[in-house]
């Protein structure tokens, strides 16, 4: 790669089943537009968890099979030293695979507190606070699919609580 002298370098490209985020539900929820958030649901289900079709509750499900990809990626992340760096809603999939990497690293020696974001002088993504965060994140997707799972909203927000807090207990 040429910069100001020649420097190694290589090509990294992004590749996933689907660039669907959390952000995207999150998008249709600001404005209020219901209607293609569950459009948005349905081609998730479609596309990426066809095995919840038929489900009785098939938003919560999508929720939960979100959740239970999340759990294992963030678990692979954790176990391997590596730090994602950003983990907002725009930078989170849906089919729980890593496709935004933004500032990330492997850690090298063994810090729980270790951030790679210059812009993260709070430690939110830090290493040790990835499974919380990410939990965070699936909470705001729970939030935009309030009105798919119940029509009592009371009623939804407790279910959609409910298996919120079963992540990564």
């Amino acid at each position: 790669v040429y910069r100001q002298d020649l420097e190694p370098g290589g090509v990294f490209t992004r590749v996933s089943k689907g660039h669907i985020r959390i952000g995207t539900f999150e998008f249709f929820a600001s404005k209020g537009d219901y209607k293609s958030i569950e459009k948005l649901a349905d081609y998730c289900i479609h596309r990426f968890y066809p095995q919840l079709k038929q489900s009785q509750n098939k938003y919560l499900d999508l929720l939960k099979a979100i959740a239970n990809k999340h759990s294992d990626l963030v678990a692979k992340w954790m176990s391997l030293g590596f730090i994602h760096g950003v983990l907002n809603t725009d930078n989170i999939s849906i089919c729980g695979e890593t496709i935004d990497y933004g500032p990330c690293a492997f850690m090298d020696n063994f810090e729980r507190s270790k951030v790679f974001s210059s812009i993260d002088t709070q430690a939110r993504y830090s290493y040790s606070n990835q499974s919380n965060i990410m939990k965070w994140n699936l909470s705001r997707l729970a939030s935009c699919l309030i009105p798919l799972i119940d029509s009592d909203e009371n009623k939804a927000i407790a279910i959609l609580e409910e298996s919120i807090n079963s992540y990564l207990d």
